[in-house]
């Protein structure tokens, strides 16, 4: 049997010791001993510990001493992913061949998991869905229950909330009840969570105090700071200001007591919640420090969690009517998500960048940056859906798998609120009907526009304005027959393409458009509601214009029908030259 110190083939060295403290068997790294605390209990892991351990260190002899260092490795977080992956890969090689293949897939998925953690996840998803049909076939309800919680993060982390919920449920359905509290309040976790973004509230935190009492019992320091973090971004999630204010100053006085540094992702919890209380000043302050080390190059925590912070500092200042200060950090924000990729922000960012401008009057600005951030934040999604059914094409190869990728591909497509096909769909759609359409054969273009929509957003609820934007959604969706087809643009403008009309045709249904959208019972929303829509119209011959030409001459005639007073249809053609 091989040791357990680890000195070849890792980006890190580092040795497999239990804690004096705790007494789980932990990875530390010679490299960083002078800093490192057990990831578990968090005692400093000092000189005289280290000694101790080198000198009482012994190779690994018996199933008993894997099962042991497999059930410790299991439940420890470490916040150095290079660290995560090198204890997994270690994990795999100190599984002999001669212990039971149960072992080895254990080890895996340690292995497994730290790679998702790292980012890749079709490679970790590929491992832990074969590990997880292994054990389905074998009936390992051990390695069954575990797969079933790395499968839940994979989902959780692919953005398909349903699915990590119910691969959650399995994790602890198939869970042994031999099993140690620690793995069980693991297990909790992943399901409190995927519970808390299933908008099941009070669920996840009747699982969240079943781990408290769990950690308390065995004092796992490292999962109670986790636990105090989610509970109060969750409690700042639904606006309850006193319990989320109340379990932040918890979180911070237990770091405190035990001499824990927070990292980005608490520190950012702490300053939304100063945030949500209306003390902005507070919540730069909080976060302050956390900055100028990152400028200064010291990495504090998850880097994109430092993303969170940049834009929760730049909302601060904006709040504070610094808006010289606000527009700085938003600056540094978009150029730092830019390098790193981090496109999600982007988007982020374009949406405090037009609430800065609101706040300082340059409404037109404001303006465009919600548009673009609409379209970005649209595009975002669709390309989100395409990495899934990518991804999940990948990890899964039953029938039922391809039809859960088609599933993410078809959505794709679609415009997440309204169901509509999305904007880079409808111009594919365009780009084909122009040119396949045949001589003499006319296409129009209609866009649709709400009228006064913020103010609907503004003086009712944004809520409001979404079931205001899915009803227009249902009445363009019951009018575009085949081959007509539907299409939200972002925002409130929607687009219909028509093969086959002509400009007489085109006009008329444009008109049967605006009224049918002025009948509708807008009431159910909200009492005396009234909607309106103004519609601009552009037909074109086959082999006339191009989708561009179209759609720009029907921008310009639905700029016309709203400077000519909204609720009305302006009408062209294309001629052919």
């Amino acid at each position: 049997m091989r040791s357990a110190s680890i000195r070849g083939g890792y980006r890190l060295q580092f040795h497999f010791d239990r804690c004096r403290q705790c007494k789980i068997t932990i990875g530390w790294s010679e490299l960083q001993a002078a800093t490192d605390r057990c990831p578990y209990c968090f005692t400093p892991l000092e000189e005289n510990w280290r000694r101790a351990a080198a000198a009482e260190r012994a190779p690994l002899r018996s199933e008993d001493d894997y099962a042991r260092l497999l059930n410790d490795l299991e439940i420890i977080h470490y916040e150095d992913i290079d660290m995560a992956i090198a204890v997994g890969r270690a994990a795999c090689d100190l599984t002999d061949a001669d212990l039971p293949p149960a072992f080895h897939k254990r080890a895996q998925l340690i292995k497994a998991n730290a790679i998702m953690r790292g980012g890749d996840l079709a490679e970790a998803g590929q491992a832990i869905r074969r590990i997880n049909a292994w054990a389905e076939r074998n009936r390992d309800m051990a390695v069954l229950a575990r797969s079933c919680r790395h499968l839940s993060a994979f989902f959780f982390r692919l953005g398909d909330m349903s699915s990590a919920l119910e691969q959650a449920l399995h994790s602890l359905e198939y869970l042994p009840a031999d099993s140690l509290p620690q793995t069980r309040g693991n297990h909790l976790m992943l399901l409190a969570l995927s519970l808390d973004a299933n908008g099941e509230y009070e669920e996840a935190r009747r699982r969240y105090q079943e781990i408290m009492e769990i950690d308390a019992a065995i004092h796992h320091v490292q999962q109670e700071l986790y636990l105090l973090n989610n509970m109060a971004y969750t409690r700042y999630e639904i606006g309850d200001v006193e319990e989320a204010e109340r379990l932040a100053g918890q979180m911070a006085a237990f770091a405190e007591r035990h001499g824990i540094p927070l990292v980005s992702s608490q520190l950012d919890t702490i300053s939304r919640i100063e945030l949500l209380a209306g003390r902005p000043e507070a919540a730069e302050r909080t976060l302050r420090p956390l900055l100028d080390a990152y400028r200064s190059g010291r990495k504090l925590g998850d880097l994109f969690a430092m993303f969170e912070c940049q834009i929760t500092v730049a909302e601060a200042q904006r709040l504070q009517g610094h808006y010289e200060r606000a527009q700085a950090t938003l600056n540094e924000a978009r150029g730092n998500c830019v390098k790193h990729g981090f496109q999600g922000f982007v988007a982020r960012i374009r949406l405090e960048q037009a609430q800065l401008y609101a706040a300082m009057d340059r409404y037109k600005e404001a303006y465009e940056e919600y548009r673009e951030y609409h379209a970005e934040a649209d595009a975002l999604r669709s390309s989100e859906r395409e990495t899934r059914a990518r991804i999940l094409h990948a990890v899964f190869e039953t029938e039922e798998a391809r039809r859960s990728s088609d599933r993410f591909r078809e959505l794709a497509q679609r415009d997440p609120l309204t169901g509509l096909y999305n904007r880079r769909v409808i111009g594919e759609r365009l780009d084909a009907m122009l040119m396949n359409a045949t001589h003499g054969q006319h296409v129009t273009a209609v866009l649709v526009d709400v009228d006064h929509f913020k103010r609907i957003n503004d003086t009712l609820s944004h809520e409001t304005g979404d079931q205001v934007l899915v009803q227009v959604a249902k009445i363009l969706d019951a009018a575009a027959i085949e081959p007509a087809k539907a299409a939200r643009l972002g925002g409130e403008e929607f687009l219909l393409l028509c093969p086959g009309y002509d400009a007489a045709k085109g006009l008329d249904f444009a008109e049967r458009l605006r009224a049918a959208i002025r009948s509708a019972d807008w009431g159910a929303f909200a009492p005396g509601l009234a909607v309106t829509a103004s519609l601009g119209v552009c037909t074109a011959a086959a082999g006339v214009a191009a989708a561009s030409a179209l759609l720009a001459e029907a921008d310009r005639n639905l700029y016309a029908a709203k400077n000519g007073g909204r609720d009305r249809v302006v009408a062209s053609r294309i001629e052919a030259k």
